[in-house]
C-alpha cells in the first residue's frame, strides 16, 4: 500500500469546525483505551497549531487521572526555555479538567541528546503502550515529530527495531531554528499507536503533504505514511 493510500482526509471549512470534530475523535480514542484496559495514553506535539485543540481538550469530561499525556518530540532545551514543548504542553493542558492527567516530558539533565536516549526510554517505559492516540504536526520541509530530512540519527529513528524514543540532530534551517538537538518518538512507536492524527492548517501545509505523497517521497512524512495509517485533519 502506498503512502497516499494510508491517508484519510478530514477537511473542514473552518478551523473551529476542525477543532470540534478532532476534540470529539480524540476523546473517543482515549475512552476506548480506558474501556479496554482502564487507562489511556495520548502523545502530543508542541507548537502553536494544536493550541485550540488543547484548550478544548482541557475541559473535556474524561477521567483524566487515568490518562497519560506524553510528548511526541522535544527540542533539547530546559523546561523554562521559550521554545520548550514540555512548557507548552503543560501550559496548555495542565489546567482545567485535564490538569489531573499524568504528564511525561522528555528533557533530562543530560547536556547531549544522544547521551540521554536511554534515560528518556526508561522514563517512557512508564507510559502505557501502544499510545491510544498520537497527534502529529507537519513542517514546511516535510518533517513530522522531530524526524527532519537528513538529520543525524534519522536512519536509526526510522528502523523497525528502533526504541520508543530516539535522539536526532537536525541540519540547521529556517525551520529548525537554533535548537538542532531533538528527542522524538521513533517511527515504530508511532506506527504501533491505535490512532495517528496529523493536524494541519493552511494551503501551504496541505500542498507540502500532497507533494510529499506524490513526488517528494523521500521526505520523512512520506516515509511515515508508508507504514502508518494517518487521519489528516485540515482546515484553511
Amino acid at each position: 500500500m502506498s503512502a497516499a493510500d494510508n491517508i484519510t482526509w478530514h477537511t473542514f471549512d473552518t478551523r473551529q469546525a476542525m477543532v470540534d470534530e478532532l476534540t470529539e475523535a480524540t476523546c473517543e480514542a482515549l475512552l476506548r483505551g480506558m474501556k479496554a484496559r482502564g487507562n489511556a495514553a495520548w502523545a502530543v506535539s508542541g507548537g502553536s497549531t494544536p493550541k485550540p485543540l488543547f484548550d478544548a481538550m482541557a475541559e473535556a469530561d474524561l477521567v483524566w487521572e487515568d490518562i497519560q499525556i506524553a510528548l511526541v518530540d522535544e527540542r533539547w532545551v530546559d523546561a523554562d526555555h521559550p521554545r520548550s514543548n514540555e512548557a507548552f504542553m503543560r501550559g496548555a493542558l495542565e489546567k482545567g479538567r485535564s490538569a489531573e492527567a499524568m504528564f511525561i516530558g522528555m528533557k533530562t539533565a543530560d547536556g547531549n541528546v544522544f547521551d540521554a536516549a536511554d534515560a528518556v526510554n526508561r522514563r517512557y517505559a512508564q507510559v502505557k503502550q501502544p499510545f491510544d492516540c498520537v497527534l502529529l504536526g507537519l513542517g514546511p520541509d516535510g518533517h513530522t515529530a522531530s524526524l527532519f530530512p537528513a538529520a543525524e540519527g534519522l536512519e536509526a529513528a526510522m528502523a523497525d527495531d528502533a526504541p520508543v524514543c530516539v535522539a536526532l540532530k537536525a541540519q540547521k534551517s529556517e525551520v529548525t531554528g537554533d535548537e538542532l538537538e531533538r528527542m522524538s518518538l521513533s517511527l515504530s512507536a508511532i506506527a504501533t499507536a491505535r490512532e495517528v492524527v496529523l493536524r494541519i492548517t493552511g494551503d501551504e501545509k496541505k500542498a507540502t503533504l500532497e507533494r510529499a505523497l506524490k513526488e517528494d517521497t523521500h521526505l520523512p512524512i512520506a516515509k511515515v505514511a508508508e507504514k502508518v495509517a494517518i487521519k489528516v485533519y485540515w482546515a484553511p
